[in-house]
């Protein structure tokens, strides 16, 4: 059996130094109030040994979780700065369509279409008459309804 304070069982333990005040009010446990004061904890050999055992599983789990989610991290900053890359991409794309765009646009003007009128022969099924189809002003194209002045 080992003598500890109450500080070193709770490390032994793996526990708080509350949780080992509740065994010790709850008579779990083994101790004395030694000549100073202070509270000591007995602590058989199974159980610092069972104890140490548990704590060397545990911090291992916690050690190879901790790289995982470091490992997972890493993949995860790589991933954003493509997606950033690929964003500035994209703008930049977008900057090129609109310069295009604003060009094409200042342009219109200068591309005017035809005044006169196409015509086209229309003939009946037995070939008798032709006539002219008159242009309809409705179907304008959308960009002259826009920017047609």
């Amino acid at each position: 059996m080992k003598r500890l304070s109450v500080s070193q069982a709770s490390q032994v333990l793996g526990v708080t130094q509350q949780a080992v005040h509740g065994r010790i009010k709850r008579d779990t446990i083994e101790h004395e109030i030694g000549e100073d004061g202070k509270i000591y904890v007995y602590l058989t050999d199974n159980e610092t040994r069972s104890q140490s055992i548990d704590n060397t599983v545990v911090e291992g789990v916690v050690n190879d979780y901790i790289t995982s989610l470091k490992s997972e991290i890493e993949t995860l900053k790589t991933h954003t700065k493509s997606l950033e890359h690929d964003r500035e991409e994209w703008k930049e794309e977008a900057r090129r369509k609109d310069t295009i765009i604003m060009a094409l646009t200042n342009r219109i003007p200068e591309l005017e279409a035809p005044s006169e009128a196409t015509e086209g022969p229309v003939t009946a099924s037995n070939g008798e008459s032709r006539r002219v189809v008159p242009p309809e002003p409705e179907n304008r194209s959308w960009w002259r309804r826009v920017f047609a002045p």
